[in-house]
């Protein structure tokens, strides 16, 4: 990992000798020569990163190396920080600072020394080099993540618990077993089973883990049981724990529910929710998994929990060979590769978490029999070291990647335990860090989602949703993974966590530092006194509060540093002047979350929550804003303009303020991400530089701007995701969508449409259309059926007034998603023989006049999900089984029903 630290370090160097040309002039050799000093040690850092693992002397070596790089870093940004005041002694501190630079290139001559002493850097003995990771394929393929190995007998013994045993009384099924045992690859099969699916009528799924507010999991719960609108989770939020537990016992009361709760510890976890399970005698059944028996027999202690069992050495062995060689038994080395091969599956010692993560890493590796030993010997090795067993194995698998995977790897522990992560804000993390290696053309960000995928394919990294493309939306790591993800980051002073409630806050000597429990005021507090963080990470509770004075602690000497900063589930109403003092934040993301009194929903109610200082941050790539309270515009001032680094501009209902008439957007030539803006007169500016845009949203009278609106998307030319917006008393201008967008993926228009548009030409690409409120008189299907990519479309709240709707054969040839929801009007439904003939998931909701099921839908065989909610009570009654409408759909391996 130091040869990350010092990658980090050069590239900072490389860009502060080109940008602070004028601040170095006193110094400027003293640094190129750190620079020098540092890439000789880099080029021997990959060999000893690896040797540091065997020989006590190479690692302290290494050590050394790190807390050199790290030292440098903080002065050399002690420099800039002194250099951009306009204080009187400034000149007197930059001489100091230039001395102890001085004293950084005596440092590494001795490292240099000790490095020759200990037989580091010989070019004979170097392997060979890490090759930036490259692909042809920028959308992600599928990786099947479900491993099936050894427990087909299981899913048929638990199915049965499921349909038969236990009775009619709403009983708890249990599976455990120890970490990495496979207990949710298990629940999810069952989970996913067509014959489960169809016994009952509502479904849920909620992590728990170690770290768990009783309140979170019943909101969980409601969301996942219940339709709700915004109001509905504006109105969940404030709730109260009891209120929320009231309000999932009425969700559930009447209805034959399947809930899933993964990863329970403990008994109080089960305790604060089991109240608001009806105990009604209709079969319902509530599935856990978890490590703890004491847990399982709490919940029921009339249901014999499922132990689950280790996997044979012949199940190791065809586990591996699935993962290791991606199902290709037949290749004609098997033979010389099986005897390694068994060896290595066997000593994963019946583990299918251990045996996917070398699966993993051996697929990466030459298919020889010279290659398959080296990874015998290292799992030797790492067992003899005599840690845990399963983290040995892991950790193997964490040692062959190359350094900046590796950084990629730790940064999965600065999230809570369980959480579900955000893919596009994890390559926005990645960047800000300076962790992704320019490649080419492709932007840093394409290049961050490669090595998310490159630790997918090593089994490393869950993807847990994907987006209509299929490319990675959500992902997540396995408690274990995330346990030695912790372990090393410390290790290495990457990254420090404090997560355990009650944990006594002490300095940290790591350069970022993840909170995500209470106290949070305290840890700052103590560690305003650390100077080295450069990334701070807050994920409170519920209803945890971030005060003024924590934010005066932030923006104090002691993290003038910080390059990262998140603020996620905290109570904070603005931000104070002082943020401006963090010159070196590249990355904010902050959640603003205020109780203010109800303001009509026609009126937008501006504060002030964004100091002018913040625009005095010319570092800054994403700057992420969101609101908790609606009724609320963010204002923005002319100054973002001077944020000439700034990629992502991400903020909900923003508004550039009405000083600043004559926007110089144009001066953002980095910009990817803006949004949801208002349009006002900036729309009619320059912007023949501002090309670089890939996702745009826009709200307001777009009518009364709908000739400068339409010149500045005929610019946007590398644009993929548009989202439009008015209220209602305007009209979506259809002209707007004229521009020739042929990177055009995916279109939002939220408002009156006076006509469908015709997009075929404008964007051929489109592969996802979302229209609401549209209040369409013609039915829009003649037009969107020929739509050649499309893949999902959803019809939202009045998106078409009419009564009738005609699929004719053969149209949405590629659509595999289709929403109809709140076309109240609706009445006959026609579908051909032949027309969406690749739908995967239909979901209707919402759209009372609508009797029937299409019988065409009975043609489309390859439909795998039905969604039904909030029909009437003859609609459900038709699609029961036996039911009038039960032939159209009974091939559908899941039918959802929510009444």
């Amino acid at each position: 990992m130091a040869e990350g630290v010092v990658s980090v370090l050069l590239k900072k160097l490389c860009e502060l000798i080109k940008i602070e040309a004028h601040l170095l002039a006193r110094v400027k050799p003293d640094v190129k020569l750190l620079l020098e000093k540092l890439e000789w040690i880099s080029l021997s850092l990959e060999e000893a990163d690896n040797k540091c693992l065997k020989d006590k002397e190479i690692k302290l070596w290494v050590a050394q190396v790190r807390a050199a790089a790290f030292e440098a870093e903080d002065i050399i940004d002690q420099f800039v920080y002194e250099g951009k005041k306009n204080r009187i002694d400034r000149w007197i501190r930059l001489h100091n600072i230039g001395k102890k630079i001085q004293e950084i290139n005596s440092s590494l001559d001795k490292i240099s020394d000790n490095r020759s002493k200990l037989g580091i850097g010989n070019v004979q003995d170097k392997g060979e080099p890490s090759v930036p990771i490259m692909r042809k394929e920028k959308r992600s393929p599928r990786v099947e993540e479900t491993n099936i190995v050894g427990i087909e007998d299981e899913v048929e013994k638990i199915s049965k618990m499921m349909l038969i045993g236990g009775g009619a009384r709403a009983s708890v099924v249990s599976i455990l077993g120890m970490g990495g045992l496979g207990k949710t690859t298990l629940a999810t099969k069952l989970f996913n089973d067509k014959r489960i699916r169809r016994h009952f009528e509502c479904y849920a799924w909620i992590y728990v883990s170690q770290e768990f507010m009783v309140r979170d999991l019943l909101y969980d719960l409601i969301k996942c049981i219940k339709t709700l609108s915004s109001d509905d989770i504006v109105k969940l939020k404030s709730m109260k724990e009891e209120e929320l537990r009231e309000e999932l016992l009425d969700c559930l009361k009447g209805r034959h529910y399947f809930i899933v709760i993964d990863d329970i510890w403990s008994r109080e976890a089960w305790d604060g929710i089991k109240a608001s399970f009806p105990s009604e005698n209709n079969g319902s059944r509530i599935m856990l998994t978890t490590r703890k028996k004491d847990v399982a027999l709490r919940a029921d202690p009339q249901s014999q929990p499922y132990e689950l069992r280790l996997l044979t050495d012949e199940e190791c062995w065809e586990l591996l060979c699935k993962k290791a060689l991606l199902g290709a038994v037949s290749e004609g080395n098997l033979e010389e590769l099986e005897e390694a091969g068994r060896d290595i599956a066997k000593r994963c010692c019946g583990l299918p978490l251990a045996v996917v993560v070398i699966g993993g890493l051996l697929s990466r590796k030459e298919k020889s029999v010279y290659e398959w030993n080296k990874v015998r010997k290292s799992i030797e090795w790492h067992l003899k070291e005599g840690e845990d067993q399963i983290l040995g194995i892991l950790a193997l698998s964490y040692n062959d990647l190359p350094y900046y995977l590796k950084m990629c790897f730790l940064y999965f522990a600065a999230f809570p335990e369980d959480s579900s992560i955000d893919a596009t804000e994890l390559f926005r993390l990645w960047v800000a860090e300076g962790f992704v290696q320019e490649r080419g053309d492709e932007t840093l960000e394409e290049v961050a989602e490669d090595y998310l995928l490159e630790l997918i394919h090593r089994s490393l990294i869950q993807v847990t949703k994907r987006h209509f493309t299929g490319r990675v939306k959500k992902c997540r790591i396995h408690d274990l993974l995330r346990e030695l993800a912790i372990k090393k980051a410390k290790e290495d002073l990457f990254l420090d966590v404090n997560s355990v409630k009650g944990h006594s806050a002490s300095p940290t000597t790591a350069r970022r530092l993840a909170i995500t429990h209470h106290a949070i005021c305290k840890h700052i507090s103590v560690s305003c006194l650390n100077e080295q963080l450069r990334s701070l990470f807050f994920s409170a509770q519920h209803q945890e509060k971030f005060k003024r004075a924590m934010f005066k602690s932030l923006s104090s000497g002691g993290f003038k540093f910080l390059r990262v900063m998140q603020i996620a589930n905290m109570h904070i109403s603005m931000l104070p002047d002082g943020i401006g003092s963090l010159i070196f934040l590249r990355y904010l993301s902050i959640t603003f979350k205020k109780q203010i009194k109800m303001l009509p929903r026609t009126f937008k109610k501006q504060i002030e929550m964004l100091p002018s200082t913040l625009y005095k941050l010319h570092n800054m790539q994403s700057l992420v804003i969101r609101t908790a309270f609606s009724c609320t515009t963010i204002p923005i001032h002319d100054g973002i303009c001077e944020m000439t680094q700034l990629r992502h501009l991400d903020i909900y209902d923003g508004s550039f303020s009405p000083e600043a008439k004559h926007m110089r957007l144009n001066q953002l030539t980095n910009l990817q991400t803006l949004s949801f803006m208002k349009v006002d007169d900036w729309i009619g500016g320059d912007f023949d530089e501002l090309t670089s845009l890939r996702s745009l949203g826009l709200y307001g009278n777009l009518e009364e701007y709908q000739t400068a609106l339409s010149n500045f998307l005929g610019k946007q030319e590398n644009l993929e995701s548009l989202r439009l917006s008015v209220d209602s008393t305007h009209w979506i201008p259809t002209q707007i969508t004229s521009s020739h967008l042929h990177h055009l993926e995916k279109l939002h228009l939220s408002g009156g449409l006076k006509k469908v548009p015709t997009l075929q030409n404008v964007a051929p690409n489109l592969t996802k259309l979302v229209l609401i409120c549209s209040l369409l008189n013609d039915d829009p299907m003649a037009i969107l059926e020929k739509l050649p990519k499309l893949k999902v479309l959803k019809l939202r709240a009045r998106s078409y007034n009419g009564e009738k709707m005609y699929c004719s054969a053969n149209g949405f040839p590629a659509l595999v998603v289709f929403k109809v929801d709140g076309l109240e009007y609706l009445k006959d439904w026609t579908v051909e023989e032949g027309a969406i003939a690749n739908l995967k998931r239909l979901e209707i909701c919402r759209c009372g006049n609508l009797k029937m099921i299409p019988e065409g839908f009975r043609h489309v065989t390859t439909l795998q999900e039905l969604v039904l909610r909030l029909q009437p009570p003859e609609f459900f009654e038709r699609v029961q089984e036996n039911g009038l409408d039960w032939f159209k759909i009974k091939h559908a391996p899941s039918v959802v029903i929510q009444r």
